[in-house]
């Protein structure tokens, strides 16, 4: 039975059937009232409804839907429920519940008793959607200014902050799974930080300008890895800058094996900056017998060892020309060239020429390269003398008389200077084959230059004229080095302080203190070929005399 209270507009009695028309009052405030009489604290006592019916073709009567106010809880309080209902076509004259607003403000919108969609009320606005007891997500604003999604029972799984920030799945330890930082434009899995996650992709740490992807573990140790077919880093710097990959003292390497099994390091780059292949560090690669590999050296350097074959193979194509450049403070000091012939060595036009077409080594300009002629000594009367030359055959010298000039006989002075020189052949022993081997030094037959000079002189000629005779002058300074200290892992040995002489061909370019020394020389082919001159026209002269004595 229905009661009203107020002023009514329309009576709807027990028996009514239907209302047709408008309901209209003057009253500011109209209203329709329905009481429950009964007195009852149940979860969904003193309850009022609204029934909406209509009829079938047939006339039959079907309730629609409903909508119903209730008693929200046990307690004698005054919490209501508003709940909306509507009939499935197989409720008959009881709908099923499809939406409730509870007596906090939540909405809820219900398929069964467990699956629901709810709507949180004003003070933390939110939506939780469930399809049983146990299983739930919900969307709220919580108590901070921020965007909150979560499971089972409030549990946060995503919450999105005023600033852009994203964290996904924060238990209560703070642990965050996966962290958007929208300032910093950086994606980062494990921690709230790019500086501590295991992962974080996006802008550096300290500006959005430089993207990074930072693996971390200081635990475990860091792994990134690509599966695939063709994985491929690529570093593409489109709009301008340089590609890098920055270590901060640790090891680049690069392993033969796969996620499963680190497999064999083949290359790497060590905390000093050298890169090695073949070996896990540059110790014994160039001091072993056994150890094989090669490293580029941080402060330059190549050192290979490689066994059974050539540790370095350098090809040029197509023409001929340089191979290798050697160069001391930048200078261009040497060269290695090549042609189909074979191999130059030298500096610019002072080198030789391995010729492996005609078994010879002939001297040559490594610019070009080319072999030259006439142009080149082998070695230095001052400080770069050749010891004893083994050879099968003696020297050859053009003496061919289309390439000479000025041919004739010795005078009178040449002859009386070589008829002193015969004279002046002694026998000696060199001084720094006594002090190598004392009494075991042997004895050797020859002219003292100084002598052979005197000679000439006194017969009125300057010795320096003639080619037989040498003198060469030079300046020359000691020089203390200091002692190398041993470095394994660079293939260095020890060596001891020691003082080094230098020597320089001018003293222009001797520094200061440096001492000048001078040595004499004699081209003892010349030389004989001298004295044998001036002998042969003594004994035709004397022959001659005899000849003439006889035929008197």
């Amino acid at each position: 039975m229905s009661k009203y209270i107020g002023t009514p507009v329309v009576n709807i009695s027990a028996d009514t059937v239907d209302v047709t028309g408008d309901i209209t009052t003057t009253d500011a405030t109209p209203e329709v009232i329905i009481v429950n009489n009964t007195h009852e604290d149940t979860d969904g006592g003193r309850e009022g409804k609204v029934t909406f019916k209509g009829q079938q073709t047939g006339g039959e009567e079907t309730t629609l839907a409903q909508i119903q106010a209730s008693h929200d809880g046990t307690s004698d309080d005054e919490k209501g429920d508003l709940i909306f209902k509507t009939n499935d076509g197989s409720d008959g004259a009881s709908p099923t519940e499809r939406l409730r607003i509870d007596s906090a403000g939540f909405l809820d919108s219900v398929s069964t008793s467990n699956d629901v969609a709810r709507f949180s009320g004003p003070n933390s606005g939110g939506v939780t959607f469930r399809n049983d007891t146990s299983n739930e997500f919900q969307m709220h604003t919580g108590t901070s200014d921020a965007l909150i999604f979560g499971t089972n029972g409030e549990n946060q799984r995503m919450r999105i902050t005023s600033d852009g920030d994203i964290y996904f799945y924060e238990d209560t330890s703070t642990n965050v799974k996966l962290f958007w930082d929208a300032s910093a434009e950086t994606l980062a899995i494990g921690h709230s930080s790019a500086s501590t996650s295991p992962l974080s992709v996006g802008g550096n740490t300290t500006s959005s300008t430089k993207p990074t992807v930072a693996v971390v573990d200081t635990t475990n140790g860091a792994s990134l890895s690509l599966r695939g077919r063709s994985p491929t880093i690529w570093m593409d710097c489109t709009a301008g800058g340089n590609g890098k990959i920055l270590m901060d003292g640790a090891e680049i390497q690069i392993k033969d094996g796969n996620i499963d099994n680190e497999g064999t390091v083949r290359a790497l780059i060590d905390t000093s900056g050298n890169f090695i292949v073949g070996h896990t560090s540059t110790s014994g690669i160039l001091t072993s017998n056994s150890q094989t590999g090669g490293y580029l050296n941080v402060d330059g350097g190549l050192v290979a060892a490689k066994s059974s074959d050539a540790a370095l193979k350098i090809n040029r194509q197509t023409s001929i020309g340089e191979v290798a450049q050697f160069r001391q403070g930048g200078a261009l000091v040497g060269r290695i060239a090549v042609d189909a012939s074979g191999v130059y060595f030298g500096d610019s036009d002072t080198g030789i020429f391995c010729d492996g077409v005609n078994n010879a080594i002939l001297p040559a300009n490594t610019n070009t390269p080319a072999v030259t002629d006439n142009f080149l000594d082998l070695g230095k009367a001052t400080t770069g003398r050749f010891d004893d030359v083994h050879a099968t055959n003696g020297t050859i010298q053009t003496s061919d008389e289309n390439e000479k000039q000025n041919i004739a006989p010795l005078t009178n002075a040449e002859i009386t200077a070589a008829t002193a020189i015969s004279k002046l052949f002694k026998t000696f022993k060199w001084k720094d084959k006594v002090a190598a081997k004392g009494d075991n030094a042997r004895t050797h037959t020859g002219v003292i230059a100084q002598q052979v000079e005197n000679a000439m002189s006194d017969a009125g000629l300057d010795a320096s004229k003639y080619a037989f005779w040498c003198s060469n002058t030079w300046w020359e300074k000691d020089v203390e080095v200091a002692a190398v200290e041993a470095d394994e892992e660079n293939d260095i040995e020890a060596k001891d302080a020691y003082t080094r002489t230098n020597a320089y061909d001018t003293q222009e370019e001797a520094p200061e203190g440096a001492t000048e020394r001078n040595r004499k020389g004699i081209r003892y082919p010349e030389l004989l070929a001298f004295v044998g001159a001036a002998t042969e026209q003594r004994l035709t002269s004397i022959e001659a005399r005899l000849t003439a004595l006889e035929g008197e």
